[in-house]
């Protein structure tokens, strides 16, 4: 180490206390040349995790954000680029520094400022999430070999949260009547992190049956639903739904975040803190953790399942080990495997990042159908599953897929809303249930925001209908796809068809009875039952029934580019109004807080948004001036495409515009002033048969989504 130093060199950061996370500031890093020095066509790189969500820098304009120099003592000059793909991976967001014109001799010093300041320029935007010890890793390469080294003196700081602006509150989604239920609280700064209680918090149960709270234990006296508010300086923070029962049902609701991935991979912080953060900050039930398999050497793999081995109980905390299958999708694309017990084999698509790591008859396993065949060969069927997964590589379902082995596929992950793999599977004829997960990337299962990084939308939670907190119990509902899963929130949906719940494969001649119900944590929009994909039915509360005299129009877009990495849709753009005011205007959906309204005059709004198969949206409240939202014209315009309708023929359907890509699309659509309905029931006899999946999707008011597991009748 000593040695590496005197040869390549030393760095300092300063400041070097704890940043908090997604401030603004200035750093500066000043490298001193090693004895080696540096050759004219020489290399430095500054470089971050694939992860981290540091603002890029830029080079030409000093009085802008992110404003970067690089300056030496030494006789040559420095170009700087920025380049997101400069390193192997994980670290391969770099700034790249090129020597040229010149060396740099043993002792000349470097100095690089991070966000400088000296032209008026604001400074750069740390991090937005929490690291314990973030590492600013700076490599040199002095013999222009292209060949770069780490220096052991790299920087290393912890990312801590900022003042808490938000409350967060989790409550069981059952309970029986007179047993203590635990209410977790936390606070969240500005960018989704988690912060202790503030002060001045206040708790009460709002909805049915009276209530005795000792402390932040709540005990409901008589079987009713409701929930938990927390009051903070003037705002209310709802927690989910919770219902009370004399006897609990027999198929309890757990929560879990089945897919996410710590810095044995490319995410962040190390194994322990992913469980412990899963467990006492996002407080689930249920968890596992899937490193992508090309990068997890036979001791990551031994170390995964000590920690998973030590976080699971039975009855509190359920851990299953397993890994992604991350092969190309050519070759059948990201699937999760997860098992029931530790000491099962890694099977990896390849050993892409570890070429030390020896080969042998289970690793690696390739293609997909490949994958299959060694899982059957080498694991009780009964003690695994496989979920298809759309990451940065999505799941080809079309060309492989086994249904036994695989009876799920993931709806959403913070890569966005993968609808379209429910409607593969039912085009295969293949009997799937849904799940949902964040794979987040920043440390934060079961709590995972998008932060300012490239990731798109917040991650989704799986809801798991099992008899007990246990790992068979789980498991075994897994396997039968008695599950549901939401884009984040602790949405309660219950769905039967004849009496069955969801997942099930049942038999019926003619038509079934179809049961609903749904208590949000925000207002509902509907209940939208399909059959196979055709939508059959929608149920929606009554103050969705007349809408020709609302001054509220909902103006919402979404969808993605396409079923690859580069998905993400750009729809910056305007909203405008002719022949209205807009008194009133307020986004939703939106998922980084970057994202949203920008600027808003009396006809004209400025939005930034991104989707990855998600929805965002604004909602507009027009001027009472007589004639309200009845006429006048509003144009959304963006990047994606334009829509323009006429607020006089504006219609309780609204318009729908398609744009191409996967169902990129505007919609425009009349909205009741103020949605106040939480439950919902749908009970309706369908024509059935053949196979034919019925499936319930909940929707929000607040964009946020759930689907049930389909049951398929035959």
């Amino acid at each position: 180490m000593q040695l590496l130093d005197h040869r390549l060199g030393r760095v300092c950061l300063f400041p070097s206390d704890p940043v908090v996370a997604g401030t603004v500031g200035q750093w500066t890093l000043t490298y001193t040349v090693g004895s080696y020095g540096i050759d004219e066509g020489g290399t430095i790189k500054i470089a971050r995790r694939f992860a981290s969500d540091w603002e890029r820098p830029q080079f030409e304009d000093p009085g802008g954000p992110g404003y970067t120099t690089a300056t030496t003592t030494g006789e040559a000059r420095l170009a700087l680029r920025y380049d997101p793909k400069a390193h192997v991976r994980p670290w391969m967001k770099c700034l790249v520094i090129d020597v040229y014109d010149g060396c740099l001799a043993p002792g000349d010093t470097v100095t690089i400022t991070l966000g400088d300041r000296s032209g008026g320029g604001p400074g750069i935007r740390a991090q937005s999430f929490l690291e314990s010890a973030h590492e600013i890793r700076v490599l040199v390469d002095p013999t222009n070999a292209c060949l770069v080294r780490r220096l052991p003196s790299s920087p290393v700081v912890p990312i801590v949260a900022g003042p808490p602006v938000s409350l967060v509150v989790i409550t069981p989604m059952e309970a029986k009547v007179g047993e203590p239920i635990e209410v977790f609280v936390k606070g969240e700064d500005r960018w989704g992190n988690p912060t202790s209680v503030p002060d001045g918090v206040s708790l009460e149960w709002e909805g049915e049956g009276a209530a005795a709270w000792e402390g932040t234990t709540l005990r409901l006296r008589a079987p009713g639903s409701g929930k938990v508010v927390a009051t903070w300086q003037g705002a209310r923070a709802e927690g989910n739904p919770t219902t009370a029962y004399a006897e609990r049902p027999k198929l309890r609701r757990w929560w879990g975040d089945l897919h996410a991935q710590s810095d044995a991979t490319v995410g962040t912080g190390t194994e322990v803190e992913y469980f412990a953060f899963g467990r006492d900050w996002a407080r689930l039930d249920v968890m596992s953790h899937q490193g992508n398999d090309f990068q997890m050497t036979d001791e990551d793999w031994r170390r995964l399942n000590e920690v998973v081995a030590d976080f699971h109980e039975d009855g509190r905390f359920v851990v299953f080990p397993g890994f992604e299958w991350s092969a190309n999708t050519p070759a059948g694309g990201d699937r999760n495997v997860i098992y029931l017990e530790e000491g099962r084999p890694i099977m990896r698509s390849s050993h892409w990042q570890i070429p030390g790591t020896p080969e042998d008859e289970r690793s690696p396993a390739h293609p997909a159908d490949e994958l299959f065949r060694k899982l059957r060969k080498h694991v009780p069927i009964e003690n695994v599953l496989v979920a298809a997964h759309c990451g940065g590589r999505y799941a080809d379902i079309h060309r492989y897929f086994d249904e036994e082995l695989g009876p799920l596929v993931e709806v959403v992950s913070c890569w966005g809303v993968f609808e379209w793999l429910l409607w593969d599977a039912f085009e295969h004829g293949y009997r799937v249930g849904v799940m949902c997960n964040s794979d987040g990337h920043k440390g934060r299962p079961g709590a995972e925001g998008p932060g300012a990084g490239q990731f798109g939308i917040y991650g989704g939670l799986t809801c798991v209908l099992a008899e007990s907190l246990t790992r068979q119990a789980v498991f075994t509902a897994l396997k039968q796809r008695r599950c549901y899963g939401t884009t984040g929130p602790r949405i309660d949906l219950d769905v039967t068809v004849d009496g069955h719940p969801m997942g099930s494969s049942i038999t019926a001649k003619g038509s079934v009875r179809v049961r609903a119900a749904v208590r949000g944590t925000a207002p509902i929009e509907a209940l939208v039952l399909h059959r196979g994909r055709e939508v059959i039915h929608v149920e929606q509360p009554a103050a969705f029934g007349e809408l020709g005299g609302s001054r509220r129009v909902r103006v919402s877009w979404g969808g993605a580019r396409i079923r690859g990495r580069g998905r993400r849709a750009v729809w910056d753009g305007t909203v405008q109004v002719e022949g209205a005011v807009i008194e009133r205007a307020q986004g939703f959906a939106f998922d980084s807080p970057a994202d949203g309204i920008l600027e808003q005059s009396e006809q004209r709004l400025r939005v930034r948004s991104r989707t990855t198969g998600d929805i965002d949206g604004v909602d507009l409240w027009l001027d009472r001036s007589g004639h309200g939202a009845a006429r006048g014209r509003l144009c959304f315009e963006s990047e994606v495409g334009r829509v323009e309708v006429d607020l006089a023929t504006l219609d309780d359907r609204g318009v729908l515009e398609s744009l191409g890509g996967l169902d990129l699309h505007v919609r425009v659509q009349r909205y009741p002033e103020a949605p106040s309905a939480r439950t919902l029931i749908l009970d309706r006899e369908v024509e059935a048969s053949g196979g034919v999946p019925l499936l319930v999707k909940a929707i929000q008011t607040d964009g946020h989504m759930a689907w049930a597991s389909p049951v398929y009748v035959d």
